[in-house]
């Protein structure tokens, strides 16, 4: 009795064996997942030049208000972990903008945007150039302000682009992304500058024997290099950091600078006592101011020397220009 009611047992456990096989048999794995082009596809955006936002400058010294800055260049690079740039046919890029009012600021563009350049085959890494101009006329109808005829310094400007691939499928930040990576902003900003403030290159035309001899910086005709202006202890003073433009023995000799805008006269107000650096005006252009460099050895040792100071920065040198010495 006992065998039989034990083979019957076995005999009904088999089909849940059975049973319990072809459940595991049925359940399916997950395949690998794959993700597509347009879900890792992004761009970097790499400023060109000495400023990633349109600049509007005002001078310090003379009150002279200008733009510095009207055209921006960005080095873009198209990133992708799942394609190339060859399989990408074109991207375009639409501006929003952030129009400052007060405290406040009115949101243009929307939803879309506006459509501000386009780049068919891209390479991996493209520029675009923008300039203000560009910006105002596109959102010339849409300022608050009916009067405007420029972007204004305090705007705030920000680009979404739209990447179409050659399969047909596209890339759309200004509604598939947020955060980080999905945007790139730049603004319209306003810098405070002068004349007498400034890193400026310099270049030696003439170098007394003396010069040649004892310049802490080993000058001779042809040598180059930099000289700093900073804002001086008192309103209205700079210092020069090194008044002999690496002329001098022993190591740079500063001085300090008053600038009368009024008459264009530039006022040595005191020199580095040593050496007691003067300055005379050779000539003066708008970018070039030429001095001649003497001190209080130049009989003895003949150490003097003519040099050139150039500007970049959108300022200009007085001209005319005196230089006195108290």
């Amino acid at each position: 009795m006992k065998k039989l009611i034990l083979i019957l047992m076995v005999i009904s456990f088999v089909p849940f064996l059975n049973s319990c096989e072809e459940d595991v048999l049925d359940v399916k794995q997950p395949e690998a997942y794959n993700p597509t082009w347009m879900e890792n596809a992004t761009l970097t955006f790499s400023p060109q030049g000495e400023s990633k936002n349109f600049v509007y400058k005002i001078n310090n010294g003379t009150g002279e208000e200008f733009w510095g800055t009207t055209e921006l260049t960005f080095n873009v690079t198209f990133e992708s972990e799942s394609t190339t740039i060859e399989n990408i046919a074109k991207i375009d890029f639409y501006a929003f903008a952030e129009e400052k009012i007060g405290e406040d600021y009115n949101y243009i563009g929307g939803s879309t945007g506006k459509l501000l350049t386009s780049v068919s085959n891209p390479a991996k890494t493209f520029d675009i150039v923008i300039s203000k101009d560009m910006i105002y006329n596109l959102f010339e109808s849409e300022f608050s302000s009916t009067t405007r005829t420029d972007v204004n310094t305090g705007d705030l400007y920000e680009l979404k682009w739209v990447i179409t691939g050659k399969d047909g499928n596209i890339v759309d930040t200004r509604r598939d992304c947020f955060g980080v990576g999905c945007t790139y902003a730049f603004e319209a900003e306003l810098a405070i500058v002068d004349t007498w403030i400034g890193v400026f290159d310099y270049k030696w035309i003439e170098v007394g024997t003396g010069t040649v001899r004892y310049s802490h910086a080993k000058i001779n005709v042809g040598s180059t290099g930099t000289v700093e202006f900073v804002p001086g202890a008192n309103e209205g003073e700079y210092d020069c950091l090194d008044m002999s433009f690496g002329g001098a023995y022993g190591g740079p000799r500063g001085g300090t600078l008053k600038f009368d805008a009024s008459n264009n006269v530039l006022t040595i107000i005191s020199a580095e006592s040593y050496y007691d650096s003067e300055w005379e005006v050779v000539s003066a252009t708008d970018d070039v101011l030429t001095l001649y460099w003497t001190n209080r050895f130049t009989a003895l040792y003949s150490e003097y020397g003519t040099i050139e100071i150039r500007r970049s920065d959108g300022l200009q040198w007085p001209v005319p220009l005196s230089i006195v010495k108290l």
